[in-house]
Parts: C-alpha cells; structure tokens; sequence
C-alpha cells in the first residue's frame, strides 16, 4: 500500500501529543477524515450554505443538486437498484431505529420471532428490547460459539423448529470487538427460506470490505459516515423499494410530504418522506465525497484484496510481538480484521465514565501513561457487553486500525503499551 500517500492526506495524524506523533488507533470508534471530506464541509458553508427541497434561488438549487446526488452515490457504492432505497441518517443507530419503529412495529406481533446474534453492538440490541416491551414478540440470539463463530447450524435449527414465527433477523456484517466476518449471505438465505426480512448492520464493515446489498440479498442495510472516513451525522439506511413504498413515516414534519391540510396530509415520494425536517445537509455530502475518495483511494492500491490483506498483516503483526508474554490475553481467534481486544493480567478496564476509572486505579495509570504519549485506543466493552458475558471476561482494550495505519504506528503502539505496563505492575 501506498501508505504515507495515503496518511498524509489526513491533517490530524500530522499533529502531535506531548511532542509525540500521534498513533491513532481507534478506527472501529471513529476514523479520521480525509483534506477532502474537510475541504467540503467549508465548501458548503462559505459556498452555497441553503436549505433543501425548499426554494427556488441558487444557493439552494445547487444544495438540493448536491444532496440527490449523494443519495445517488451511496446507492452506487451499495449497488442499489435505486437512489430512491437510500435514507440518509445521522448513523447506524438511528438507521436501526428507524426500521425498527417502522417496519417492525407495523409487522411484529406477540408470539413473533425476531433473531439477533451474541456479537451484536447494543444499536442492534436495544431499539429491539424497547419495542418487545411494548409488542411481546421474542428475541432470539444466535450462539457463539468457544471458537468465536457463530453457531450457523443452531440458526438453520432455529429456522427449522420455528418456521414462520421467525420474521425478523438483524445481524451484524464483523464484529467491532472480534473482527470476525459473518456469512451474511448464507444468513440472509435462510431467513429468507421462511419468509424473514433481513436487517444487515455494516458498521464496521463497510470501510474493510465490498458490500453489494443485490448479491447479499438483503432487504436492509445500514452505516455510519463516520466509520468510513466521512463526517460525524451522516450515515444511511438501504431498504428494498418494494418494503419502503409500504412502510409508515418515521417522524412528520417538514419534506417529507406533499401538501397538508387541517385533516390530513400526502406523503412525499421516496426516500425524501423518510427525511423530515432540515437535515445534516453538509455532513451528507461531505459523505459522498468521502466514499467517492474511499472508492478511488481503494482503486489505486489495488483492491479491497490488498487493503484486507493489509489490515490482516498489521494485526498479525501486532499480535506476534505479544508472543511469549503471558500477561497479554488475547480475546478471540488470531485471525480477524480490523479490530484486535485483548486484556493485560493485573489490570482492569471499565470504559470512559469517569466514576469506574476513578475506581480501578491500575488501569487508570496505564490508560493515562498511553494517552500521554499520543497513542490513542479504547477501552471497555465496546458497546458489546453481552459478547464479553458470553466469554465471562470483562472490559478489554481495543487496537483498531484503518486504511491508514501503517508498520510504525503498530510498533509504537507494541512499545508504548509494553512501557505502561512495566511502569505500572
């Protein structure tokens, strides 16, 4: 890979911490940002800063322009059958809530099944509970299995037991915490054997890997903008045209209809009645610019064959200088993409709330050492935590890399984090 070509066009990873270079390595959380995608968010506020849809001058002529193009390049970049199938959202959490309190609640009824896995991020647990508080329907969630894969036969026995009761599957694309690539396609078919929709969440996959919503075969899909180089408040959710065209408003308001009366009102065309109100108006086309610069950087390094690959090398990489240290406790397999979760033996992490950092003080010295000398990761159950009961194991560190990690930031991450513990058992 071209890696410095590609490091310097992110001017965050320029600056330094202490007087120390910058080791960012918490992509899973958020990637950084590209000159371009920066580029267009001034662009659009010292340009032709307007609202959409609404008026006839130019500012927001080239707005409105601007944004249906968008809408056009996600559905490019998803191979959707149209642009019409791309809501866009603030992220993958509300692009799961949307489906969830439209689509689910007007089709879930008490005795329904709906499927999860053990692996899933709490954006594709939670929206589920609330609404089984007030449906009844049950949840179901896929095993895990002592080699960190998930029990696809439990699902086809599932599938088998249940049959129709079965009407919902939301599972996730790779796991945020094992960095395991689930055969969403192979899931996919079998929900649909039964009749199921499938809900995909592609979070952490869609900077890692293809995604082709006509090949998976799904009826839904969501992302974040943020997890792939674009701004935070953006992301987006694919669904079938055909479930759209049925599916209610998920919030009134402004756009996303044709005409009100004192009695009633008509609903816009799609997707524009499934955004009301002002939307994330340079967030969504600064992500457009993203993924067009996603797309190409891809192009020229060769493929997502090389950049898998490269992330591959990376985490082996960081991994092997761990071998022999009985204190390093890796969580899950050695092969994985994009994310690495481990544990340090003696120490314990409870995530960002300051009032558990204050009472594990270990873990606390450590964290503070790392951070002091620019290296930036995360710790905690990586909203995740039914994965960690699952395995009986707590909050864990997380080292999560992007299309612009290189060897060097992998090597100083190893020493930093070997320093910190010597200084702190």
């Amino acid at each position: 890979m071209k890696k410095n070509s590609i490091k310097k066009q992110f001017p965050i990873l320029q600056q330094k911490i202490n007087g120390k270079p910058v080791i960012y390595l918490d992509s899973a959380a958020t990637t950084q940002k590209p000159q371009c995608v920066i580029d267009s968010l001034s662009e659009y506020y010292t340009e032709y800063n307007s609202n959409i849809h609404r008026s006839s001058h130019k500012l927001s002529q080239k707005a409105t322009s601007k944004w249906i193009e968008a809408h056009k390049v996600v559905a490019d970049f998803l191979n959707a059958g149209t642009y019409e199938e791309i809501i866009f959202t603030r992220n993958c959490t509300e692009g799961i809530n949307l489906f969830v309190n439209t689509y689910a609640k007007q089709n879930l009824q008490k005795g329904d099944i709906v499927v999860l896995t053990e692996m899933e991020h709490h954006s594709n647990i939670v929206p589920w509970l609330m609404l089984q508080k007030e449906v009844g329907f049950d949840i179901e969630y896929i095993p895990v299995k002592d080699n960190y894969k998930l029990d696809i036969k439990w699902y086809e026995e599932l599938i088998k037991k249940e049959k129709d009761r079965v009407k919902i599957v939301s599972i996730i694309h790779l796991s945020n915490v094992l960095g395991i690539v689930n055969d969403i396609k192979k899931i996919t078919e079998l929900g649909h054997s039964i009749g199921a929709v499938v809900l995909i969440d592609a979070a952490q996959s869609v900077a890692r890997l293809p995604i082709d919503v006509q090949d998976i075969g799904c009826d839904a899909l969501v992302f974040s903008g943020h997890k792939i180089y674009g701004p935070t408040g953006s992301g987006c959710i694919y669904i079938k045209k055909e479930i759209l065209e049925e599916l209610p408003p998920y919030m009134g308001g402004g756009e996303m209809i044709k005409e009100v009366n004192r009695k009633s009102f008509t609903l816009n065309g799609l997707p524009w009645r499934f955004e009301a109100g002002t939307p994330d108006i340079a967030d969504g086309i600064a992500l457009a610019v993203a993924i067009s610069w996603f797309k190409e950087t891809i192009k020229n390094i060769g493929g997502y064959e090389v950049l898998i690959q490269h992330e591959k090398n990376l985490i082996s990489r960081f991994i092997s200088k761990f071998e022999g240290l009985d204190w390093f406790k890796l969580f899950g397999k050695r092969e994985r993409i994009g994310v690495i979760s481990f544990n340090l033996e003696g120490f314990s992490f409870m995530g960002c709330k300051k009032e558990t950092l204050e009472s594990n003080d270990q873990g606390k010295k450590i964290l503070d050492f790392i951070s002091s000398r620019g290296l930036c990761i995360r710790d905690g159950f990586h909203c995740a935590q039914p994965l960690h009961t699952r395995f009986s194991i707590g909050p864990t560190m997380r080292v999560s890399v992007g299309i612009y990690t290189d060897e060097r930031d992998i090597d100083r991450a190893v020493q930093i984090i070997k320093q910190g513990v010597l200084r702190t058992m």
